[in-house]
């Protein structure tokens, strides 16, 4: 992404596209902001019952697993989060570079790879979000399911193993 010459408009209009990423980025962390507040509030409410409401045996199992899926879509909500900052940093950091690079052309060779980095954090993000509505099903089957047929589906109500995800 070379910039030639030094003309302010060729700079700055090079430097819109990841511009407009940054706020991209950040209606999608605004999104899982509030899922994950949507997510903790739930928790709150299951374990609330869970201590202080009574539930029969069969409901107490159920809060279980549900609270135990909730955790796991909290943690991967978390993560995409995390990752979606971190793109942000990538195309602010691409947006300074291309600013600069009139007077260090050295500079804009890193722009390219910093530019592909913060799309591929976006993907890793949507990936986790992805598997977190994957777990939201599930909540929801272990919340209606004694509604449906009276009992809980033991695989429902067992948690899957946590994801761990490494930087």
């Amino acid at each position: 992404m070379a910039i030639g010459g030094s003309d302010p408009l060729q700079i700055l209009a090079a430097a819109v596209s990841p511009v407009v990423l940054v706020s991209a980025t950040a209606i999608l962390i605004s999104g899982s902001n509030t899922r994950y507040i949507s997510i903790a509030d739930r928790i709150r409410a299951l374990a609330h019952e869970f201590r202080d409401g009574n539930p029969s045996s069969q409901r107490r199992i159920i809060i279980s697993g549900e609270i135990a899926a909730f955790k796991r879509r909290a943690h991967l909500v978390a993560w995409a989060v995390r990752v979606l900052y971190a793109a942000v940093g990538c195309f602010i950091t691409v947006a300074m570079i291309i600013s600069a690079s009139s007077r260090h052309q050295m500079l804009s060779a890193a722009t390219l790879p910093l530019f592909a980095a913060g799309i591929l954090l976006i993907m890793a993000a949507l990936v986790c979000q992805l598997l977190e509505l994957q777990l939201s099903h599930r909540t929801l089957c272990l919340e209606t399911s004694d509604v449906l047929d009276g009992k809980p589906k033991p695989e429902a109500a067992r948690p899957d193993p946590p994801v761990r995800l490494k930087l």
